[in-house]
């Protein structure tokens, strides 16, 4: 009895996809889109770059920002049915600022069992080449893209004691330092990952005014990842603050 109701369970598998360099996928997120029941991708061309890796020819659905509900709806019925599902996202490790969570919750509410392949993350990889010490971080998302909302963003960084990483398309790049430039003193520095594993990689350290004009002289839209410190602002803040003290306890005297 156990063993037909646990046959009966389906099993949802978020898997890992590469960076950009197909020779990353996992191994394991290879030999499940080959051995899947049902394939669910974000967008066509990273789909085919996947099953491509995998030498295969099968067809798939999407499930993406446009929130397919038909999507979700076939993955309920696969999934009660007893079949393996296979999610995937265009990049690095499912639900990290993509749709698959709503996948998921949808296997939870199956009561299906899910099985986690992982692999490639474009956070814990910025994080690897990041010159600030990173014991502890907060990962926010991508920025609101109005101007206001976005300076407005930034300033509530002021006072955290955690890393701030985020990201954005790479469209918007240049407008994400230009707020950073007009929010933040001077003098504090931020750190970009660029293109991560691609044909572009590069790391970038320096004040937001140094960061803009690199980017501008590497002139391509590139994927990023950016992270800000936080308790640098503080540092900055008590280095202008301590002789104004010191002056001031010379004149008392």
């Amino acid at each position: 009895m156990t063993e037909s109701k646990q046959k009966s369970v389906g099993l949802l598998i978020m898997a890992a996809n590469s960076l950009g360099i197909p020779d990353d996928i996992p191994t394991r997120s290879l030999e499940a889109v080959r051995n899947s029941d049902l394939l669910i991708f974000e967008e066509d061309k990273p789909a085919r770059q996947v099953l491509k890796a995998a030498g295969v020819h099968r067809e798939y659905l999407k499930y993406n920002e446009q929130g397919q509900k038909q999507t979700l709806a076939t993955v309920r019925e696969e999934l009660l049915a007893g079949k393996t599902v296979l999610y995937m996202s265009d990049q690095g490790c499912p639900t990290l600022e993509d749709p698959g969570f709503e996948v998921a919750r949808t296997a939870r509410r199956c009561k299906a069992r899910i099985k986690v392949i992982p692999g490639p993350s474009s956070l814990t990889a910025a994080l690897s080449a990041c010159p600030f010490s990173n014991k502890t971080f907060e990962f926010l998302g991508f920025p609101p893209r109005e101007e206001s909302q976005r300076k407005t963003f930034f300033k509530q960084m002021f006072g955290k004691k955690k890393l701030q990483i985020f990201m954005d398309t790479p469209y918007r790049l240049k407008r994400v330092l230009e707020t950073c430039c007009s929010t933040f003193p001077e003098e504090v520095k931020g750190y970009i990952a660029l293109d991560i594993s691609g044909e572009d990689e590069n790391y970038l350290f320096g004040t937001f005014q140094e960061l803009y004009n690199d980017v501008c002289e590497i002139d391509k839209k590139l994927n990023f990842v950016m992270i800000i410190n936080p308790a640098s602002f503080e540092r900055k803040k008590d280095n202008q603050e301590k002789p104004k003290n010191r002056n001031r306890n010379r004149r008392r005297n």
